[in-house]
């Protein structure tokens, strides 16, 4: 029974681990930015900014520093 259990905890761990959420900030033909929880593969899409972002925050905080609209 403790096995069960202990698997069932490493799931759950595993896909809720914030570590992998990824974010980016794209600028469309529009000029506009912002963040998307999936990498672009549109070449109308520009990613700006860090390659990659761990957090939303951290993300939206760098979206008013780098894309002054």
């Amino acid at each position: 029974m403790f096995r069960y259990a202990a698997l069932i905890a490493v799931f759950v761990l595993a896909f809720t681990d914030p570590t992998l959420a990824r974010y980016w900030i794209v600028r469309g033909s529009d000029k506009k930015c912002i963040v998307v929880d999936m990498e672009p593969t549109d070449k109308t899409i520009t990613k700006v900014g860090k390659d990659v972002y761990v957090t939303r925050e951290e993300a939206e905080a760098d979206v008013k520093k780098i894309c002054k609209d």
